[in-house]
């Protein structure tokens, strides 16, 4: 009998190893930065000349990310590059302006952390045209709270089975007074707002019960979303590795991907 006991422990814990491989926990920052867009060309390996290029959108959004998004879409002017998202979220207001601002412009979204091999946001460029290298990683990436708004609003969008996509009630910052000071303090958000709300996933897209799902889950938690629930709502219109949109393959096709860039060096 205690044999039986050792081998099912030994096999509980073997199953239990596998599962946290397969589905790593995300990577919570608890005091993430401001959100950057920094474009980013693949290190891989093997691509030059013609390589795939993207947008790298990590960090905290605030008010004035939609400006910083709009600065660097204005620099590049008619190129589409994908956005890679690796975010907590942040600000109702400004994921919203970010939204509008990749539908009307056309850009894919997908999930993933945008990981520099060299050339890293702190550092100079190392090639013409502000070049900074690096991979896209999948693997506990995150996309959660108003972040997902962002994610929805892309042409095609898109979140690995390895990246984790959250959604929780929407909260909005309000200036009360406590005890004689004025606080800062999240209230729930009032019916007009959540209409506004709803009308913006409808523009983008989006299923039915995006925001019923959302205003189910408590402001102080997070629902990670399983990709069946991604389709359904519309989060996502399409499942596969992130290498859809950064892999070098994309850039040995005829023709290739429209974000691969021929630089010589």
């Amino acid at each position: 009998m205690k044999t039986f006991a050792w081998t099912l422990v030994l096999v509980l814990l073997a199953i239990g190893g596998a599962i946290a491989q397969t589905a790593p926990e995300p990577v919570i920052l608890e005091h993430a930065p401001p959100m950057g867009f920094i474009v980013v060309r693949s290190s891989t390996p093997g691509c030059e000349p013609t390589c795939p290029e993207w947008i790298s959108a990590q960090g905290y959004i605030e008010a004035g990310t939609p400006a910083l998004l709009k600065a660097l879409l204005k620099k590049l002017g008619h190129r589409k590059l994908p956005l890679v998202l690796n975010s907590q979220g942040g600000e109702t207001e400004a994921a919203m302006a970010l939204g509008h601002m990749i539908r009307t412009g056309g850009l894919d979204t997908m999930v993933a952390k945008t990981v520099f091999s060299e050339c890293a946001p702190d550092a100079k460029a190392c090639g013409p045209d502000d070049l900074h290298f690096g991979v896209a990683n999948p693997i506990g990436a995150v996309c959660s709270s108003v972040c997902a708004m962002v994610l929805a609003s892309g042409v095609r969008r898109l979140a690995d089975s390895r990246a984790f996509v959250g959604i929780h009630r929407i909260m909005l910052p309000t200036i009360k007074k406590i005890g004689g000071n004025k606080t800062i303090v999240l209230v729930r958000v009032p019916e007009w707002y959540e209409r506004k709300i709803d009308r913006y996933f409808t523009e983008m897209n989006g299923g039915s019960w995006i925001l019923s799902a959302m205003q189910k889950t408590p402001d102080d938690s997070i629902r990670y979303l399983m990709t069946y629930e991604l389709l359904d709502l519309n989060l996502i219109n399409e499942f596969g590795h992130a290498d859809t949109h950064t892999s070098i393959d994309i850039c040995k096709t005829r023709p290739p991907a429209d974000n691969c860039r021929t630089v010589r060096q």
